[in-house]
Order: structure tokens, then sequence, then C-alpha cells
């Protein structure tokens, strides 16, 4: 039989008698998940209309420009505004408050006023570089377990709706709705605000459907084919006006005025997705143009480029109440930004489409479920599986692979858990973790489970010394297994170094106590390296160094001895009173390391 012949033979569907192949043929389309829908559109979206990055640049508009400034505003020029905003920024359109209905109005400034609590101050990292406040205080709300990453820094969301015990949505009715967040600690009021945030998500999520088939879906191509507006989750932002914060940045590009929030694109988000922003103006008189709070857009040079100098910047003074949209692809080649008034408080509420790929509660705690599901099957102590007996048809080799691999998993959750999680958790300080109560238990589990992923790392660590040993009679292990964990160790240490310096920046000398970074029990032990110690308590060390350079004279001595060296190699309880032993520099290097060694010499032996 062919290879062609046998796949059809396995695409065949299996042959069912009586009801079963009726109830299989209908429960397919039931199985389908709005997760699998997402997939599918995201595959549907790169496939016909490519990703964000190369995403081209909208249309040129080809009017004049006779205002003598590098942007227009509809007191200006409306017509020329208007034109300029139909051909170069198509996928920007605002309701005014009038078109909305009165509850939303109402649920909104209900939902500002109740959250008023959970107002901060993000410290963030703008490329890498030194760290910086923001000049807005905001908070996130969403689907339960959801996050969002910007800058460098991972804010966690309050949930919008009831939760359960593993922290998911949960299906409560009306008149019970929000009795679970009471019962994490949040209070009736903020509990009252969250409820209705959640609401007035699934009106925008419904308007800017709307939106999208009115005026996206006819002229996009293929036709129809439109980016997610299924919001799940929004950043509520509070500014104030330059009356008040004297400190805010001139908008140099344009002349704008002051920013609150300066240009950018949104990012995190899904590709071709929508964002629906609704805002609230509190105490605002402002009498001149000059003086009024505004929405910035600017086009770009495609999904990557700059500005397009040919095309005129708009500000867009908009009234309390209004509600505008960044349609489809517009994220993409568009920047927008906050242009602040000279009185009153700006909220605003941002509805966006996250990924939720690594973001998300559920993720990391479903990850961590399956590795140690697949860590059961293994031996850590002896790096073997632990049917290694039984399975005579599986070579020893393919043994050595598979916990190779399982080991990197389990390292590279460690680096995962504690630099995009706990770490990202405990640097905003007790004032955000006081705030937080969904977070409470779902950070508490993630601290168990890297104590239990570290004392794995502690019984690799001893297997990896035992395997090293001259008195070893079971050479398990293998080279691949001492690079895997000397590359982790290796990146965990570096990382580590730039959380350091991260919490040593002078910005957190400037705020308050409670806004500092805070310690983690799980890793922030100041103790030198010390076998034994770490062996104990199943801890591994914080300074890494040590460690590294140990486990490097480890795998000297382990290929010393498979190349039949026969030398002896004499283990203290600590590295720093171990006797020095003569040993192969390659033996100490990884497999990359000796490739880069290797290819470095090369060229230099071309340049001599």
């Amino acid at each position: 039989m062919t290879k062609k012949r046998k796949r059809r033979e396995r695409s065949k569907p299996t042959q069912t008698s009586g009801n079963e192949g009726i109830h299989a043929i209908q429960a397919t389309p039931s199985a389908v998940t709005a997760e699998d829908k997402a997939s599918c559109l995201a595959q549907r979206l790169k496939k016909h209309r490519g990703t964000a990055a190369n995403t081209p640049p909208p249309p040129i508009w080809k009017g004049t420009n006779l205002t003598g400034r590098p942007y227009l505003t509809p007191h200006d020029d409306p017509k020329a505004f208007e034109d300029c905003l139909n051909t170069s920024y198509k996928g920007f359109l605002y309701d005014p408050p009038s078109a909305l209905p009165d509850w939303l109005h109402n649920q909104f400034d209900s939902s500002f006023r109740g959250m008023d609590d959970l107002f901060l101050y993000d410290t963030i990292q703008p490329g890498k570089k030194r760290l910086t406040r923001t000049s807005v205080t905001r908070t996130l709300v969403g689907e339960p377990g959801s996050t969002y990453k910007y800058l460098g820094l991972r804010l966690f969301s309050h949930p919008w709706v009831d939760v359960d015990e593993e922290g998911n949505a949960a299906n409560i009715i009306r008149a019970k709705s929000g009795s679970t967040l009471r019962k994490l600690g949040y209070s009736e009021r903020v509990t009252t605000a969250l409820i209705e945030m959640g609401r007035a998500n699934e009106y925008l999520t419904e308007r800017s459907n709307e939106m999208l088939e009115k005026y996206v879906s006819p002229v996009v191509v293929p036709g129809g084919l439109v980016g997610s507006a299924d919001y799940n989750l929004t950043l509520v932002n509070k500014m104030e006006s330059t009356s008040v914060r004297r400190d805010l940045k001139k908008e140099s590009a344009y002349g704008m005025g002051r920013v609150s929030v300066g240009w950018h694109r949104d990012s995190g988000l899904k590709d071709f997705s929508s964002i629906a922003v609704y805002q609230t103006l509190q105490g605002a008189t402002c009498t001149k143009t000059r003086d009024e709070w505004g929405v910035a857009v600017r086009a770009m040079d495609g999904g990557t480029g700059g500005p397009l100098t040919s095309v005129p910047a708009l500000m867009l003074p908009l009234p309390s109440g209004s509600l505008y949209y960044m349609l489809d692809e517009f994220n993409h080649n568009h920047e927008h930004a906050v242009i602040a008034g000279s009185s009153g408080v700006r909220y605003s509420s941002t509805h966006r489409v996250a990924r939720e790929g690594q973001g998300t509660w559920q993720y990391i705690r479903d990850k961590i479920h399956h590795f140690f599901i697949s860590a059961s099957q293994y031996n850590f102590n002896k790096g073997t599986a632990i049917d290694a007996n039984d399975g005579c048809n599986v070579s020893a080799k393919k043994l050595r692979d598979k916990f190779v691999s399982i080991v990197r998993a389990q390292q590279l959750l460690l680096n995962e858990v504690e630099f995009e999680w706990l770490r990202q958790w405990f640097v905003q300080g007790h004032k955000h973790c006081s705030l937080h109560y969904y977070w409470h238990r779902p950070i508490e589990k993630l601290c168990g489970w890297y104590q239990d992923l570290e004392k794995l790392s502690v019984c690799v660590m001893n297997f990896l010394r035992r395997q090293a040993s001259s008195t070893s009679d079971d050479k398990t292990a293998s080279e691949d297994l001492y690079d895997v964990f000397i590359e982790c160790l290796t990146e965990r240490s570096k990382l580590r170094e730039a959380w350091k310096t991260r919490y040593n920046d002078p910005v957190f000398e400037e705020i308050s106590t409670d806004e500092r970074p805070i310690s983690c029990p799980c890793f922030d032990r100041n103790r030198e390296f010390d076998f034994k110690r770490c062996s104990k308590l199943g801890q591994m060390p914080n300074q890494l160094e040590d460690l590294i350079s140990q486990i490097r004279d480890w795998r000297s001595a382990f290929v010393e001895m498979n190349t039949a060296s026969k030398q002896t190699v004499k283990f203290d309880s600590t590295y720093s009173n171990q006797k020095k032993q003569k040993k192969t520099k390659s033996g100490s290097l990884t497999r990359k390391e000796q490739k880069r060694v290797a290819s470095n010499w090369e060229q230099l032996k071309k340049q001599m």
C-alpha cells in the first residue's frame, strides 16, 4: 500500500453503529470554541491581509493646508479637516454624546467615580532606558485573569464579571452580580464600578461591530474580512489638566500644546483589532480652542515606518461623553496622542482586544499544570524516566534526550514565572498588591509552584554533581543536560542583574514607600552559594555565578571521564573551598560556546 493510499485510509471517518455516528456528527459544530474562531480569524487575516508590521501606509491626502500649521482642526478649516480625515485617516470615527444612550453615560460616570481609589501611576521603562513615571494614573479592568504589558511593565486587571474558585469567569444571576468579587475583598462601591464597566464594554463591542460592518467591511480586500472588536479589557486613565500638572511635556512635533499621553500606537493587541475610547471631562471650563482637551492622530509610513510628513496631523477637540473608534488596521499605520486641556479632569476608558496567548492567569496556570503532569513521568534524582526499565524498545540515548527536553522546559518555565509574573507583581509595591484582590490567590499559587520547580532544579543539580564524580557507576547524564542547565542559569543570572539595576533606579526614591518594589521570598535571598544548604532547603541561590562555574567544572570532569581520562575529581561542600583542579578548557564550555569559539578562530585565520 502506498503512502498516499495510507493517508487516505487514515483520513476516513470511523464507522459507528446506531445513533453513535449521528451524535458524533451533530456534536462537531458545538465543539468549535470562541478560541478556535479567533484563531481561524487570525489565520485568515494573516493569509489575506498580512500583519501589523507589513501594513502599507494610508492614502496620501492631496488637498491644501491653508492654516500655516502642520496639523488641522475642525475649527480652522472644517472642509479640509473632513476631507483629510476621510482620505488619510479612514477607520477613525467618533460618536457625539447625543448619539449614545443616556444609560451609557450614567454607567461610565458611575464606574469612573467608583474605581477612583484604584488609579495608580505606572513606573515604566521606555526603550530599556532609565525608568520613568507616567503623567497619568490608570487601572486595568477586563476578563478575569487578563493582563496588559507595555514598556516593560505588566498591568494586572481587576475582573469586570464574577469569578469562580479557579479565577475564571462565573455565571451569576443578575440579582447576585458582584457577590464573588465582594468575597475576594473588593468594596461594594468598587464592585459595582467594575460590573458596570463590564456591561458598558458589551455595548461598545456591539457598537464597534456595527461601525466595522458599515464603514470598513465594504472597502477592505477581501470584502468583509475585518479584525476583531470583541474587547477583553480596558485601560482606564485619569488625566489632570495643565493647570494642575505643570510638568506635562510639550508636543514638539506639531506645536499642539502639552500632552497627557504622547504619540504612540497601542501595543500587545491582536492584529487588525479595533479600539474604542469613551471619555468624560469633569470640571473642564475652557473658553479658548487652544485650551481644550483633544485627541490627536497622525499618519505613519506603514506598520513600522515613521510619520508621513506629506500628511498633516489632525487634532480633534471632543466634548465630554464622546466615544471615538480606531477601527481595524488604523492602529497599525497611525499614532495617536492626548492633548491636555487647561482645566478639569479627563477620564477615559480604552477598550481593546489584547493578545491572550501568554498574558493571562489561565495560560500560565495551565502551562504549569501540564508541565507537572509531564514531569511526573521522570525521576529528577536519577535523570531518567520512571518506567525506563519497562521501555525495552527505547534506546538509552532517546531516554536521555527526553530528560534533557523536560529539564529545558522546567528551566524556561522557572524563568517565565520569575520574570514575567512574580517580579512584575512585586516591583509595583504594597499599595498595588493591596488593591488587586483578585490576584492574591494566583500570586500565592505561583510562588508555591516556583518553589516546587526550584526543588526539581536542586535534584538535577545533585544528579549532575554525582554524574561528574569518578565513583558514580550509573552514567545516565549527557553533555546536553549540562549545557541546558548552564545556558538557562546564565540567562537567569543576566535577567536578575537587569532587575537589580531596575530596583536601584533613582525614580523609586522619589515616590512613596508603599509604591516601591518589595522583595519576594521565592528568590530574593541574600546568601552566597553553599551546596549543602541548597540541597537541604531545596532552594537555588540568588547569585548564580558561583553555581554556574561549579557546573562547568562538573561538565569538564564528566567529559574527561567519558574520554577515559580517569581523572579523579574531589568535591567540597562549597565552591569557595573547592580545590582547583586541572581541566580541559573545552570541557567546561557548552556545545554552542565551543562552536562560537571555533567560528571565531576560523574568522581570525582568514584575516591573518
